[in-house]
């Protein structure tokens, strides 16, 4: 581990422990995914122009560059809400925990120590699988004409996801696990908060449970506004969750959460593609003014294609302001 890795390291490690380090961390830790050509899109696929719909390596997934995944047969085999309804559960089935997965984790975390603390990212959890296996649209139509024949789907997809959170919690020097399931759009929640609390909160907890049991932290990402679950994902009590300023309000969303949480922020896409340097400054005070009250924060830019100007004002503003010594 070299010098720049290791002050990462050093400095994500605080950030867990809620102490305040001498910035606001930004790139001081580095996430790693176990299979993502199963449970998410794969590793080092390039991603198409801005606009255009890609392919990945394998042929498997259709991507955007915005981080859109799903699968590339899924409007040939799952046209009607019953085709997802009637899936062949089996080949969802949950992998064993064994030596080969554990060695493969210990070996994904050791390759990837340079790049700053390892924090394992398991990213098609059940929301987000069922996304990428069937599509949006069966998806959701399925989910919402027979909710108890789809949450055999749920239940499939939580036991898959169980067995990798388990393998990541029994992996050594593993202290953080990030549980990715896209529950909101910008504008809310996908499915209904009765929906969520009834099939897929049950399984957020074993989850979170598995890791706490490991000695693990674990923190809670979703895309969107889930302000309207937070308070049940309070109860399963991860340790930290994802903020996106693009559709929440940091502020709002750590003053509900409380000041012993983890929060990754990523900054407003709004701010840095069709913002202005101001605004992209004003943005950056706020942060550093909630990083007073809440040590636990860490960041990353949003956006993916800055105005001239704005990428270098962010650069500019983030150590004019998040970087106090």
């Amino acid at each position: 581990m070299g010098l720049e890795s290791a002050a990462k390291t050093s400095r994500f490690r605080k950030v867990l422990d809620l102490e305040r380090t001498d910035r606001l961390s930004m790139g001081d830790f580095a996430f790693v995914e176990y299979r993502p050509d199963v449970y998410h899109l794969g590793e080092g696929e390039p991603l198409p122009q801005k606009g255009q719909v890609g392919r990945t390596r394998d042929g498997k997934r259709v991507v955007t560059r915005d981080g859109g995944v799903w699968a590339i047969d899924a409007k040939e085999k799952y046209r009607t809400p019953e085709d997802v309804l009637n899936v062949d559960l089996a080949p969802f089935a949950a992998e064993r925990v064994d030596d080969a997965m554990l060695g493969k984790m210990a070996e994904l975390v050791e390759r990837s120590l340079a790049r700053g603390f390892v924090v394992p990212l398991h990213y098609g959890t059940m929301v987000t699988r069922c996304t990428i296996e069937f599509g949006w649209e069966p998806f959701l139509m399925a989910a919402a004409l027979d909710p108890s024949r789809f949450a055999k789907i749920v239940d499939a997809l939580g036991e898959a996801s169980l067995a990798v959170v388990t393998g990541w919690a029994r992996t050594e020097g593993v202290e953080l696990i990030a549980i990715h399931d896209d529950i909101a759009g910008t504008r809310g929640l996908i499915l209904s908060p009765d929906y969520l609390r009834q099939y897929c909160l049950p399984w957020y907890k074993r989850l979170f449970q598995i890791a706490h049991q490991y000695g693990r932290k674990v923190l809670f990402i979703s895309d969107g506004n889930y302000l309207a679950f937070l308070d049940d994902l309070l109860i399963a009590e991860p340790d930290g969750f994802y903020i996106e300023s693009s559709s929440m309000d940091p502020r709002e969303f750590m003053l509900r959460a409380g000041r012993d949480k983890l929060f990754l922020v990523k900054t407003s896409n709004q701010n840095i593609d069709v913002g202005t340097p101001d605004q992209v400054r004003a943005e950056l005070a706020r942060l550093a003014e909630l990083h007073r009250d809440y040590p636990g924060m860490m960041m990353y830019r949003g956006g993916g294609e800055p105005l001239p100007g704005n990428a270098e004002a962010f650069a500019r503003y983030y150590q004019e302001l998040l970087v106090y010594s």
